[in-house]
């Protein structure tokens, strides 16, 4: 009888302990990104100067119950800026976007050490594009098409990557997204791929 208790006991702790790990692996988190992004454009062969690798930072409020977790973002990505030189006029070209995002993940194995996962985003990027031409007699001009332009587009993305578990809260991510950032006026449809190192931690 005294041994049942005792493995009894011994199950009922054990049920115990597992059931408050897993609960600290869930609730409210904060995540820091950082990485490198790249934009591709649908400018019909066309030198658009925003083809360059450039840093991209993140920060992010969520929330994780079990398999799921669903988070508020914003993406911040350095400024491109691109100079090209045509008979005598020098072009310069900058360009720079940020975001704000809903992003869904579903982790597959989220109380494993080590863990892949899945998932997608939409929101939306503000876009600030300017070209200023500059004559060889240093007259400056906007071009009146494309300089100046700040739209604001709606944004999707989709990725995957993985996490592995230091502890119960506190998890270090890696990862590949893909954005599809709506278009330009001269420039059907921004794309971006995104590779990116982070850090989570749920209090």
């Amino acid at each position: 009888m005294k041994k049942l208790l005792l493995a009894t006991s011994a199950l009922v702790l054990g049920m115990s302990i597992a059931h408050t790990a897993l609960a600290d692996c869930n609730g409210m988190y904060l995540g820091v990104r950082g990485g490198v992004v790249h934009y591709k454009d649908d400018a019909s062969g066309d030198d658009s100067g925003i083809d360059k690798n450039k840093l991209m930072l993140s920060g992010a409020l969520g929330y994780r119950y079990d398999y799921f977790r669903v988070e508020l973002e914003y993406v911040w990505r350095d400024r491109n800026k691109h100079s090209y030189r045509s008979d005598g006029v020098t072009s310069k070209v900058n360009f720079k976007t940020y975001s704000y995002m809903l992003n869904g993940y579903i982790d597959l194995a989220p109380y494993s050490w080590f863990t892949p996962y899945i998932g997608a985003g939409i929101g939306f990027t503000k876009m600030k594009y300017s070209e200023v031409m500059t004559s060889p007699f240093g007259q400056k001009t906007v071009l009146t098409n494309d300089g100046n332009y700040s739209p604001t587009r709606l944004t999707w993305s989709v990725g995957g990557g993985a996490s592995v578990k230091v502890t119960n809260r506190f998890n270090v991510d890696a990862g590949y997204r893909y954005y599809d950032m709506g278009s330009l006026r001269h420039i059907d449809k921004i794309k971006a791929h995104e590779i990116y190192g982070g850090v989570r931690y749920v209090f």
